[in-house]
């Protein structure tokens, strides 16, 4: 692609040389506000007129950009935001699941205590209630 572009380069630039050397007649401009003329050659001239509506046209579609770069500069504060705000989102579900996922787990069980759930009057053996070894003789 780069070929193309320097062939296409090469061949504007002798054609443009070959436009002004061709048309080097000259030609005199004035203007009834200013009062100096000046002289220039013909190709000159053209080339002059070109370069300014080259200029000109760039001013103009620069200048219709501006609605579409300022969407995209308020497009691209919005999309830090949202990135900000996902990422805190995500440190606060890991916390959350590292807290759920500690108060699921028991801690470690210390000598003389007792590790099981269900402690509490009614949930233990018949050998550890106390009216279970008193009235275990009767029947």
């Amino acid at each position: 692609m780069k070929i193309v572009f320097w062939v296409f380069a090469v061949l504007a630039v002798v054609f443009t040389i070959d436009f002004v050397m061709t048309n080097g007649q000259s030609v005199v401009f004035g203007s009834w506000l200013f009062p100096w003329q000046i002289e220039l050659p013909v190709g000159l001239a053209v080339l002059c007129a070109l370069a300014a509506g080259l200029v000109i046209g760039g001013f103009f579609s620069w200048g219709s950009g501006s609605r579409a770069r300022r969407r995209a500069r308020i497009a691209e504060r919005r999309v830090d935001v949202l990135e900000r705000e996902l990422g805190s989102l995500v440190r606060r579900a890991e916390d959350a699941e590292r807290e759920a996922i500690t108060v699921a787990l028991p801690g470690p069980a210390t000598p003389g205590t007792n590790t099981s759930r269900s402690s509490g009057p009614g949930t233990g053996t018949a050998a550890e209630s106390p009216g279970a070894t008193a009235g275990a003789g009767r029947q």
